[in-house]
């Protein structure tokens, strides 16, 4: 089954919004807060309800539940999330922490790459586990920034061994998107890489309609208004003319 709630300032049951108390102040730039409280919220809350995966996004993330299924479903995840094996009912305990998302190579770093929070990253019970009781007690337990998705992936990597999975298609279209589909479709990289940040910090990019995986799981940057086209078009809600 699925769950769903909302992280917020006040609870509100209408939306599955809960009040998560977080250190600092009520900003931007103290999202690492926020995303820490949140994620120490869903492992005392949620882990012991038996969901196999947990998803993070912020509120201008457009995510295609079904597709996101079936890629976590499929013999890749499975066996790559328990150490090479494909065991379906496997189980935190025999578990290998798995993180996926969007990779970006940090300054085209290829020893720093971390997942990029737009279109929001996964995580499996083991790395949760690994993630709330080992990983955020001993690493930046005060630090205010904006980039929560850079200090996860520094936890993961320095503390835990854990690396971002590449969770490209097999024709090496991307599943997670930072941007809105339309981006995407039409993105061609610039005459000087260097000097476009996208382009810097993609592994193994491609281009125009290829850029995108046929089973897109996100897409970022998705304003309210996008967000019901989107829908529309994906579930066959445009009237027929």
């Amino acid at each position: 089954c699925d769950g769903f709630m909302v992280g917020s300032t006040k609870t509100d049951p209408s939306i599955d919004a809960v009040e998560i108390p977080h250190e600092g102040p009520e900003e931007y730039n103290n999202i690492w807060q926020k995303v820490r409280s949140m994620w120490a919220y869903i492992y005392d809350n949620y882990y012991q309800e038996g969901y196999d995966w947990f998803h993070i996004g912020g509120d201008d993330l457009y995510l295609i539940v079904e597709n996101l299924r079936l890629y976590l479903e499929s013999e890749e995840i499975q066996t790559a999330a328990n150490g090479g094996v494909y065991l379906p009912d496997g189980t935190e305990t025999t578990q290998t922490p798995l993180f996926l998302g969007r990779r970006f190579a940090y300054q085209g770093d290829m020893n720093d790459i971390f997942i990029s929070g737009g279109s929001g990253y996964t995580m499996n019970r083991a790395a949760l586990k690994a993630l709330v009781t080992e990983g955020l007690p001993n690493l930046f337990p005060h630090a205010h920034t904006f980039s929560e998705d850079t200090m996860i992936a520094k936890i993961f990597r320095k503390k835990l061994g854990v690396y971002p999975y590449d969770t490209q298609d097999e024709a090496g279209g991307e599943r997670y998107m930072p941007f809105m589909p339309g981006h995407h479709y039409g993105y061609h990289l610039p005459d000087d890489p260097s000097k476009d940040w996208y382009a810097k910090y993609s592994i193994h990019i491609k281009e125009g309609p290829d850029h995108c995986a046929a089973k897109s799981v996100a897409f970022h940057y998705v304003k309210d208004d996008a967000m019901y086209r989107l829908h529309a078009l994906l579930y066959h809600l445009c009237p027929s003319t």
